[in-house]
């Protein structure tokens, strides 16, 4: 009879804090984004009149709706739901680390830091249920590469406030 009992049988891994960690997530990336890229432009650029503001707060708000939501609310969302087969966060933290040092090839949208954060959020969970070594591994990787993206993020800034240009290559 103990072979019935020794038999892998699948359980559906911790489900998150609650189902609505990604939205909490997503709505505080998108506010802060809100707040400093359009403070930050203000006050990078010469002052030309309220028009401006609201073009540039305008582009922040559907960059930011556009990367937060299809990070948040589609790839975060799936990569949280219970899966058969392996640590679905773990592998997504992976790949969404990576991502967020790719998109720095859009660096004027701030694409990296907004979707470093749910690099983060999924190796969080991912580490919760991480089930083998390679999970383990796959979701500190991507907590690794999101760290890294924010690390070069705050290097460009320290750059601006030193030489006052961004070290880009495209800033002639």
């Amino acid at each position: 009879m103990s072979h019935w009992t020794d038999s892998p049988v699948w359980t559906p891994p911790k489900p998150p804090a609650d189902r609505w960690t990604w939205l909490r997530w997503g709505t505080a990336v998108l506010a802060a984004d809100l707040v400093v890229h359009t403070a930050g432009g203000v006050l990078a650029n010469d002052w030309e009149d309220w028009a401006v503001f609201w073009e540039n707060f305008a582009f922040v708000l559907i960059t930011g709706v556009v990367i937060v939501g299809g990070t948040f609310g589609v790839v975060v969302r799936w990569a949280l739901r219970p899966t058969p087969r392996g640590n679905r966060a773990a592998t997504v933290a992976l790949w969404t680390g990576a991502a967020s040092l790719a998109s720095y090839a859009i660096f004027f949208t701030w694409a990296p830091v907004l979707i470093a954060p749910a690099a983060l959020l999924l190796a969080q969970e991912g580490l919760r249920n991480a089930g083998s070594t390679g999970e383990r591994r796959r979701a500190m990787t991507g907590r690794v590469l999101a760290i890294c993206t924010f690390a070069v993020f705050a290097w460009f800034v320290a750059a601006v406030f030193v030489t006052g240009t961004y070290p880009y290559p495209f800033d002639g």
